[in-house]
């Protein structure tokens, strides 16, 4: 079996990526933010985990879409980079950096997420600090469906179909269909969820069954945590508008003293 044991230069690769980004660019760069931001996408909060957790670790591109069947057009998509120990995830979206003058760029957000206690961080790089985040209703309890697997194809990969119920707290129901790859150890290369009149697809690729090291799992040591993700993505507006006017030749507002944003509380134990 392809890519089951982890190496060092991956860890190290890894976490310099997710955690450490470039020490020496901080000063110089801003998050360009908007509200929505902050949260994390349906696949990571909602029902779609549960195909996911089932393994001692691994890393994976992903790409998925989200929408209504009564409005196809307003689809949603989040594409990224995917992580997981022992039902812990970390998504790490992908974006397209936009530079102006060399000072301003976007990125540098992803999100922790612990599915047993289904809560988790949101992470800003370029602001060094962090937020709690939570799922808006929970699952209460998972059925397999008894039908026979059914042999297909998903995203290159031999699978069997299977499908399983998962039932929320707000009494909703979510069907999950899954396609699990024969030569991955039935990780699910593709899940299709249902769930009232929304649809969500979500595609694997660059599958590696590894186990990122669980340091991982845990927002910086360094970093500040806001009261809540609105107050961390309203800073970081903040910070984008004052760069912007600097950029353009205006002056910029007075430094704000240190505290000005809500007061920061202790890193979580």
């Amino acid at each position: 079996m392809r890519n089951l044991h982890r190496t060092a230069a991956w860890g190290i690769t890894l976490a310099a990526a997710f955690l450490a980004g470039c020490a020496s660019e901080k000063r110089q760069e801003a998050a360009l933010a908007r509200m929505g931001d902050e949260s994390p996408p349906d696949f990571l909060a909602g029902p779609v985990w549960v195909s996911l957790t089932n393994f001692d670790g691994f890393s994976a591109d992903v790409r998925s879409t989200s929408s209504a069947t009564s409005a196809p057009s307003a689809a949603r998509a989040a594409s990224g980079q995917l992580l997981e120990r022992q039902g812990r995830l970390i998504f790490q979206p992908f974006t397209t950096a936009n530079i102006k003058k060399g000072k301003i760029i976007r990125g540098g957000m992803f999100f922790i997420w612990d599915s047993v206690g289904q809560h988790g961080y949101v992470v800003s790089e370029a602001l060094q600090g962090f937020a709690p985040i939570s799922a808006s209703s929970r699952i209460t309890i998972v059925t397999a469906e008894s039908k026979e697997a059914v042999a297909e194809q998903a995203n290159g990969h031999a699978c069997h179909r299977t499908e399983k119920i998962a039932a929320l707290s707000d009494g909703s129901i979510a069907k999950l269909t899954e396609w699990r790859a024969d030569d991955l150890n039935r990780f699910p290369v593709r899940v299709r969820m249902e769930s009232g009149d929304r649809l969500t697809t979500v595609d694997f690729s660059n599958i590696r069954l590894d186990i990122p090291g669980m340091e991982l799992f845990s927002p910086p040591g360094a970093f500040t945590q806001y009261a809540s993700a609105a107050a961390l993505i309203n800073e970081l507006m903040i910070r984008e508008s004052s760069l912007k006017k600097g950029a353009s030749g205006e002056s910029p507002p007075p430094e704000q003293p240190a505290n000005w944003h809500q007061p920061a509380l202790g890193r979580p134990q």
